[in-house]
């Protein structure tokens, strides 16, 4: 469970949430184990004391011989590589929603991933009827020592953006790079590509996402990091992100104190409080995993 609050613009907002999960696996023979997840996350209506539910994965899945297969509401191919700078409490992560393909977890997915020593490979394929989407995504990552991965990918989707029954196709190319050694993170993401949106086809877009981050203490309970966020699409404006987040974090087993700032630049308007304005952010919060 998670306590934490944003102040944006003077006003205090709370965001607290918590996340229950159910985990299993079922090891049949020395070449198959059967696996499943269920993860449900409940927030509270700040008007009133009604909750809301919000599924985060619901999938089964089997490791073979030949690599795994899962199938449900569960992460896309290309999340393997977007978490690389998607480690922030808060402030990061933000530039892969924007399209049923990139984000971290799709409805009705189909998910294939194979690892061989340093190698990664991951496909997935989705198709989503209550929101009248489909898709696929594939990527690849290569450990070229135990620093630093490198990775690329592609996803593409066909998808409404809230036109009634059309839907229109968008697709993303996407780059990423990390490096970890002793008490230092660094990565990197890039992609480029076209999206589209209600009445609007085809629009050009660029990203790109960083995170460093520096981790100190007798057991590297305490860090400090700091992310940076980009997206602009030619033609739509209210996809526009920039902004600078800085954090700090102690963890102490089971629970963790943190404290975050989102510097908005030029015309960002990620936040989630306001609708096309820029807004800077505080949060702090506290989070116990059991």
């Amino acid at each position: 469970m998670e306590v934490r609050g944003n102040v944006t613009d003077g006003e205090y907002s709370d965001a607290s949430r918590v996340r229950l999960n159910v985990n299993g696996k079922n090891k049949l023979n020395e070449d198959l184990t059967v696996f499943g997840r269920y993860e449900f996350e409940i927030t509270e209506n700040e008007d009133d004391n009604d909750a809301n539910l919000n599924t985060r994965h619901l999938y089964v899945g089997a490791d073979t011989q030949a690599g795994s297969f899962i199938y449900g509401h569960q992460a896309n191919a290309v999340t393997y590589l977007t978490d690389f700078t998607d480690l922030a409490e808060t402030f990061s992560g933000y530039v892969n929603e924007n399209t049923v393909t990139t984000a971290d977890r799709s409805k009705n997915t189909l998910r294939y991933v194979y690892q061989a020593d340093a190698l990664t490979v991951q496909a997935s394929a989705t198709q989503n009827a209550n929101d009248n989407a489909d898709g696929y995504g594939l990527m690849a990552a290569y450990k070229f020592s135990p620093e630093l991965e490198l990775a690329a990918g592609v996803a593409t989707s066909d998808q409404e953006y809230g036109n009634g029954t059309d839907t229109d196709d968008s697709t993303s190319y996407l780059v990423a790079a990390k490096y970890a050694k002793d008490s230092i993170y660094l990565s990197a993401m890039g992609m480029a590509g076209n999206i589209s949106a209600d009445g609007i086809e085809d629009s050009d877009f660029v990203a790109a996402d960083a995170f460093a981050a520096y981790y100190f203490g007798a057991n590297q309970e305490n860090v400090v990091n700091a992310s940076y966020s980009y997206y602009s699409a030619d033609d739509i404006d209210s996809l526009d992100t920039n902004f600078i987040g800085i954090e700090y974090a102690r963890y102490m087993g089971n629970f963790a104190l943190y404290g975050s700032y989102k510097l908005a630049l030029n015309n960002d308007n990620s936040s989630d409080y306001t609708a096309g304005n820029r807004e800077n952010e505080l949060q702090f919060g506290a989070r116990y995993g059991f």
